[in-house]
């Protein structure tokens, strides 16, 4: 094999593994709210649920994710937030929700005196983030079927 077409092979190898971070930023009209304290999630529960995506721009499941996420931003606007964690640039809070594998997502319904309350994606709200979390690339459907329970499960309250 060619020098160069082993060393074209390595190098696209490594920019779709994510090790490279090609530094892209939100885009300006963009609609996720991007976490920089517990505080912000604490807020947004007050006036609905809150669909919590956890990745870094680098992560190629979280680009494929990136489009879907923002998309369910627009179309829940005014029903229900949608917030981005970037496990490199607030790494501290990442943590507090254990998180071992990016993408990482959940939606939060509430909070109450031993943490949050999240929905799972058969409609159940359970204090067990775990139970709850959509871990890699996720249909849209999905999570919009969960975020539509929570927003039910809100209203009857």
């Amino acid at each position: 094999m060619n020098k160069y077409h082993f060393l074209y092979i390595v190098a696209f190898l490594i920019s779709v593994s994510g090790c490279i971070d090609g530094g892209t930023e939100p885009s300006g009209n963009s609609t996720v709210v991007n976490v920089q304290d517990l505080l912000q999630i604490d807020e947004a529960l007050i006036s609905g649920p809150v669909l919590v995506d956890i990745g870094f721009d680098a992560c190629p499941a979280c680009k494929i994710m990136k489009p879907t996420i923002e998309e369910i931003s627009q179309e829940y606007a005014g029903k229900a937030t949608v917030m981005y964690i970037d496990t490199r640039k607030n790494p501290e809070v990442a943590m507090v929700f254990d998180v071992y594998s990016v993408p990482d997502m959940f939606v939060i319904v509430g909070n109450g005196p031993e943490g949050y309350l999240y929905m799972t994606h058969d409609g159940d709200i359970v204090k067990d983030r775990n139970i709850a979390r959509f871990i890699g690339v996720t249909g849209k459907d999905i999570l919009t079927k969960t975020l539509d329970m929570a927003i039910v499960s809100r209203q009857n309250k």
